[in-house]
């Protein structure tokens, strides 16, 4: 029997045009009223001289290596999701997390000096929403 996996994104470089649409709608989701794209929790590594362009998120790997850093347990599992997300009042900005994160997509949010990852917007992801080349889908897990 295979392990399920949490819901998460998928992301289709190939798609991908480089507009970073994504992160303005995610610092905007997460900080109502103005947008920041240095507070969004995905990022579009964008390599100019290859043309290329890659939304980098949290992949929800089920290991959950960033929980396990965390030495204030700032980290917790959504209830309803079974992802890891960052509870921003308990986070010290130690950044443990970061190394810890094997495809190194959390942030660190220098002005709040909190980490930041993707928590997939309660189930609901704006960045999904807003592709408009279709380069960012939403997984779920199957339903038995």
């Amino acid at each position: 029997m295979s392990k399920k996996h949490p819901p998460r994104i998928e992301v289709i470089p190939e798609k991908c045009s480089g507009c970073r649409l994504c992160e303005l709608v995610c610092s905007s989701k997460h900080n109502p009223g103005w947008v920041n794209s240095k507070k969004a929790r995905i990022r579009v590594q964008i390599e100019h001289r290859e043309n290329k362009n890659e939304p980098r998120v949290c992949r929800q790997c089920p290991e959950h290596p960033c929980l396990e850093s965390c030495p204030t347990e700032a980290i917790r599992l959504h209830a309803s999701l079974g992802i890891p997300v960052i509870d921003l009042e308990p986070c010290t900005g130690c950044r443990s997390c970061e190394p810890a994160c094997p495809y190194g997509v959390i942030f660190f949010d220098k002005e709040a000096e909190v980490a930041l990852k993707c928590d997939l917007c309660g189930g609901d992801p704006e960045c999904v929403k807003n592709c408009p080349q279709g380069a960012i889908l939403f997984e779920r897990p199957a339903q038995d």
